[in-house]
């Protein structure tokens, strides 16, 4: 019985179409991971080089003088240390929210079962179809004299926070997540006196750690790299996220400085992506 490598068995692999299919695959994958490497490099290498040599013709990858002092000019000029703390600041508050909000919602559709559950969830569905740009307007005017309490979110992270802890895509997997898990443990739990936040607590998201991890990570990667609402939001310098910050540094440092800032801010969701990749599969596949 001949075992099987991926989409093709050994024999196949063996077989001299089957080593042209391989090639072709391996030359594939190379050519697409480099096109996905290039804007990393190239952010890098520029960083490295003086602003008139980066707008050089050609391709110019690696600069012949390498001028490492820029990276560390950057760091001590833009206060990278006070940007990250914003920005981790901003992405932390965001993903607990989301996950917070995201997982009770979920949960209460998926296994409390309210009454107009169907309703529920095709108006969650509904709102997936209407772009950012339609209620960004909207939601700033809401951000900025809050109903009810008439207060301004305005240069507070609360106004990056509580809209972004809804998310209609997170709910409605988190939701087909928890259907997956099977309701004779709930049965069980019941009958032994747990009430559903108990069943919430220890059994509902203990089971579910795979998909929290996948969509934690998406999120922190997402509120990172988040720039209109930050922009809008976070007027004052001292508050605004690193994206915001060396949009608003653009006009005041050389092109090399601005891109040697530009790859030191990749570095924490690029490591992040890293150190959490395992997670990542077992996640989807949950």
């Amino acid at each position: 019985m001949s075992s099987s490598r991926g989409i093709m068995s050994d024999v196949e692999w063996r077989s001299p179409a089957g080593r042209v299919i391989v090639a072709i695959f391996f030359v594939f994958l190379v050519v697409v991971t480099l096109a996905f490497l290039f804007p990393f490099v190239f952010t890098f290498t520029a960083g490295l080089k003086t602003s008139s040599t980066i707008t050089d013709p050609g391709l110019n990858l690696f600069p012949k003088l390498p001028q490492w002092k820029n990276y560390l000019e950057v760091w001590q000029r833009y206060d990278m240390i006070g940007m990250f703390a914003n920005t981790f600041y901003v992405a932390a508050g965001i993903v607990v929210g989301r996950l917070l909000v995201s997982s009770m919602a979920a949960y209460s559709i998926s296994k409390l079962k309210p009454a107009g559950k169907r309703i529920i969830e095709v108006f969650i569905l509904l709102t997936m179809a209407v772009p950012m740009m339609a209620y960004l307007i909207p939601l700033y005017v809401t951000l900025t004299d809050l109903p009810i309490l008439h207060i301004s979110l305005v240069n507070t992270y609360w106004g990056l926070w509580l809209p972004g802890a809804g998310s209609a895509f997170y709910i409605l997997v988190l939701k087909n997540s928890f259907d997956q898990i099977p309701k004779e443990i709930y049965d069980a739990a019941a009958m032994d006196g747990a009430s559903p936040v108990r069943s919430f607590l220890s059994m509902t998201l203990p089971l579910s750690t795979p998909i929290l991890i996948v969509l934690g990570l998406l999120t922190f990667v997402g509120a990172w790299g988040d720039f209109l609402l930050p922009k809008l939001i976070l007027l004052q310098p001292s508050l605004q996220t690193i994206s915001v910050r060396l949009y608003a540094l653009d006009r005041i440092f050389p092109l090399n400085l601005k891109m040697a800032g530009a790859f030191i801010a990749l570095l924490p969701p690029l490591i992040a992506v890293l150190l959490f990749q395992r997670y990542m599969k077992s996640g989807l596949t949950f």
